[in-house]
């Protein structure tokens, strides 16, 4: 009769916060490497459900026009904060420096146009070219980083697996074993000492003289 083994919940929860805390540090990573996309999706991903309650004329709508400039104002201070980072590192490659400056040039002039076509009725046309300028630096941007971050994480998850797997060692490394390509060591002969009593010896026969 099989007996049951019983239930040890350790087998589940530690899998499962493993995986949990993998994929937290994972969008963390993700998150600090490109500020602006967090920033982006936050702010994208709360305006629904704010928004569902407001039934007023002319709210929504003067809201999306407000939140342009002050979501462009956050995507500024956000790619500031990346570019100094950059900065900072020794390592960073010069087109990656490049790259950091277009991105605050381009969020000055979307932040700039988001504002003329809120409060400047005249200059409207020109904010909308600024924004849509800013828009067309953000894929390219986003698209950028997040190329170049999936490409770093994959190479230190390729590491972290190699470093799981047992290592490879040639056979006859461990104890008892014996390596096919090395010779078989000949067996020691015994050596005999003549220091020791003469009883390991065997004693020579007598004979008896008496014996008929």
């Amino acid at each position: 009769m099989s007996s049951i083994k019983p239930f040890n919940s350790s087998q589940v929860i530690k899998p499962l916060a493993r995986t949990s805390m993998f994929l937290l540090n994972e969008a963390r990573e993700a998150g600090e490497n490109d500020p602006a996309l967090a920033v982006r999706f936050t702010a994208g991903g709360l305006v629904a459900p704010i928004m569902s309650g407001v039934n007023t004329p002319g709210v929504a709508e003067f809201t999306e026009h407000t939140l342009v400039p002050i979501v462009r104002g956050m995507l500024l201070g956000a790619n500031i904060f990346r570019m100094q980072r950059t900065f900072k590192n020794p390592d960073a490659p010069a087109w990656e420096k490049g790259a950091d400056v277009v991105r605050v040039i381009s969020d000055t002039a979307g932040l700039i146009g988001g504002l003329a076509v809120l409060f400047t009725p005249q200059y409207a046309a020109l904010g909308a070219k600024l924004i849509g300028t800013a828009y067309s630096v953000d894929i390219c941007s986003h698209a950028l980083r997040t190329g170049s971050h999936v490409n770093n994480r994959f190479k230190v998850w390729k590491n972290m697996l190699n470093e799981e797997k047992p290592e490879n060692k040639p056979p006859g490394d461990g104890p008892g074993q014996v390596n096919p390509g090395t010779p078989p060591t000949p067996p020691a002969q015994p050596k005999v000492s003549f220091n020791k009593p003469l009883t390991q010896f065997e004693a020579p026969k007598q004979l008896n003289l008496f014996k008929n």
